[in-house]
């Protein structure tokens, strides 16, 4: 069972209605978790040791916290501060600042990663993007045998709420499971949660589905095109039963533009920005994308899988 989750700000963020953080914590809420999202003290001019202070008044070992920014850089100190040390059940830091690069943040070196896992039950997770500006290119490295998982994107800025990421579903993930979903290679960014399939032959889709579909929260859907052919949608439509789902229900059709003759890419990366949260996997064919490469970042964003099937002339 998830327990409370705490949501800790960054710097001067005032809780834009775009950000990961805000779309999650209402996410987390319709699904009856408990969620604290506590107002830190003097967000415009902060001082490191009031935060950490007021860290400790929201932690138990029961607490998931999952932190952004100054908060995830503040999380480094609380074992090196001198106060009393709380240990939450897990902690996710994402977008931590770089050495130097945070006018409120420590000009120290790099922050020691070892001192982090005492204090959590489970090993502790961050997240960087390899693009963020206020990382200023330093990744975060922590030695093998730390405990600590350092997860590098290839692109995504600061991960906040310019970065489109919407209720982000891997971080979704990690606050239900404490597992960062697919972990992949920074050079290959395909690998990410947002790959891309295609299938040979259409007696193949089945046996994709039922790997790629992992039903959990409100991700219990499969959206398909108007191009995917009665057959394939029938083997979506035993995927779907098999999850224990209805169909007419979960199976969505992703309608094209009225404005257009038939669908492309604009109304699949539409469809996935605004419902890909409800949906592991977008069905189409290989006429209706014919270079699925421009709806990557969003199916990353989304944390839904595309899969390409020949069309039927």
């Amino acid at each position: 069972m998830t327990g409370p989750v705490v949501m800790l700000d960054g710097a001067q963020f005032r809780r834009a209605p775009g950000h990961w953080q805000i779309l999650l914590a209402q996410r987390l809420c319709d699904e009856g978790i408990e969620v604290s999202y506590p107002l830190l003290p003097d967000l415009d001019d902060p001082d490191v040791d009031q935060w950490c202070k007021a860290f400790r008044r929201h932690i138990d070992p029961d607490t998931i916290v999952i932190a952004h920014g100054l908060s995830a850089h503040c999380w480094t100190r609380l074992a090196a501060d001198g106060g009393p040390v709380p240990v939450a059940r897990r902690v996710l830091l994402v977008a931590p600042p770089g050495p130097g690069r945070h006018p409120w943040a420590d000009p120290t070196p790099d922050p020691d990663l070892t001192a982090l896992r005492p204090l959590s039950v489970e090993p502790p997770t961050i997240v960087v993007a390899r693009d963020d500006p206020w990382l200023g290119g330093h990744i975060p490295d922590a030695p093998a045998d730390s405990g600590v998982r350092v997860i590098t994107l290839p692109t995504g800025g600061h991960l906040n709420e310019t970065s489109g990421l919407g209720t982000w579903a891997p971080a979704h993930h990690w606050a239900l499971t404490g597992d960062w979903p697919t972990p992949h290679d920074d050079d290959e960014p395909d690998c990410t949660p947002g790959a891309l399939t295609d299938v040979v032959g259409p007696g193949e889709l089945a046996a994709v589905l039922a790997r790629l579909h992992r039903p959990h929260g409100r991700r219990l859907g499969i959206a398909i095109t108007p191009g995917v052919s009665t057959d394939a949608t029938a083997q979506v439509a035993t995927i779907l039963t098999a999850a224990g789902v209805t169909p007419d229900r979960r199976m969505a059709l992703i309608p094209p533009s009225p404005t257009r003759e038939g669908l492309d890419t604009n109304e699949i990366a539409y469809f996935v920005d605004r419902y890909g949260h409800e949906y592991t996997t977008v069905v189409t064919t290989d006429i209706e994308v014919p270079d699925p490469a421009s709806l990557h970042d969003p199916l990353i964003a989304a944390g839904c899988h595309l899969v390409r099937i020949p069309a039927i002339p």
